[in-house]
């Protein structure tokens, strides 16, 4: 049980970071919009200005609509199950088999 509210608490907190850091980041980018169309209205005019703003936030959008869209191919396979040495064949082979296999657990971890 504790397992489980350990995990619950985690996400909730991990949450709550990735909001704060969201609003933050939103905030920082309104600021950044803001001086960015200071900078650029005298230069430009308005209709200019309006367009850079626009293509920009576009741009991003775009990129992190591509990036959001893709899918990982190792993340759609459910992981294969390893089986166990067969049984089948002389006893020596046998055990080379099983110990070859405990080998492979036990790099992995999972003894």
């Amino acid at each position: 049980m504790f397992g489980i509210e350990r995990k619950v608490a985690h996400t909730v907190k991990r949450a709550g970071l990735l909001t704060g850091g969201l609003l933050l980041c939103s905030v920082g980018a309104g600021f950044l919009t803001v001086a960015g169309w200071l900078i650029l209205l005298p230069l430009v005019g308005t209709a200019t200005t309006a367009l850079i703003v626009a293509c920009v936030y576009l741009g991003f959008g775009l990129i992190m609509l591509a990036i959001g869209s893709t899918r990982r191919r190792d993340n759609l396979k459910p992981p294969a199950e390893e089986k166990a040495p067969s049984t089948d064949g002389p006893p020596i082979m046998q055990a080379f088999l099983f110990g070859l296999h405990a080998g492979a657990q036990a790099d992995r971890g999972k003894t």
